[in-house]
């Protein structure tokens, strides 16, 4: 279970060319920009039981930034969260991975901190640089890696940790056209094992052939639950 109440997060924004940064993010936020910070959510109240839940929204809405205050990657301003299960999520290619180790340093320290036995995790390991088909890239920094080759390791590694809880982001569209097909049906298989799914996209149609309901945000508020 997923419960906020009165949940509020700001983004601060340097002072250095603040005129300058106000300007260009009021085309974005809106009037959520207040001195030297973004309302990038302001007093969310929501429940998550189990289902499979959309949030819908356009950049900047403050979807995103539901699923980075879930996935413990932010902390709210005010307010509070209480959630009860393991999370996997899938949001930024980049969070939880060391630039400087290889690919398959990288996937063996995420199966370590996500307590995996030895045995599965040698098994997990084969398993997923099979899956990556990135070769001999696994024994290179993944500094070195394209955005792409990031979405191969981030999507394989996190698709093989079991949660209760599991978070999508739009990230998944970054995937090139041979693999979007392949990606689709494991994540479809992901979110078939999971309790709860948080699921952030543009494409309200998706969202609606999956999920159970879709919460709408516009500047930081949900705008409608449908």
């Amino acid at each position: 279970m997923i419960i906020l109440e009165n949940v509020s997060l700001n983004y601060p924004i340097s002072n250095k060319n603040l005129s300058l940064r106000r300007s260009i993010v009021n085309g974005i936020f809106g009037s959520n920009i207040k001195n030297s910070y973004i309302e990038a959510l302001r007093n969310i109240n929501l429940k998550f039981d189990n289902g499979i839940y959309g949030l819908s929204g356009a950049n900047g809405s403050g979807k995103t930034s539901l699923l980075k205050l879930v996935a413990g990657i932010f902390q709210p301003s005010s307010g509070k969260i209480e959630i009860s299960g393991s999370i996997s999520s899938m949001i930024d290619i980049n969070f939880g991975f060391n630039p400087e180790l290889t690919g398959v340093e990288n996937i063996e320290f995420r199966l370590i901190v996500e307590g995996i036995k030895k045995n599965q995790r040698n098994n997990l390991l084969d398993k997923i640089k099979n899956e990556t088909e990135l070769g001999e890239y696994l024994y290179l920094p993944i500094k070195t890696y394209s955005t792409g080759m990031r979405f191969r390791l981030a999507f394989f590694t996190s698709l093989h940790i079991e949660s209760d809880i599991l978070l999508l982001d739009e990230w998944i569209g970054v995937a090139d056209q041979n693999l979007r097909d392949k990606v689709d049906k494991l994540i479809y298989e992901r979110i078939a094992k999971s309790k709860i799914t948080l699921i952030a996209s543009h494409n309200s149609e998706r969202l609606k052939r999956i999920c159970n309901k879709i919460i709408s945000f516009e500047k930081g508020e949900i705008s409608k639950i449908s």
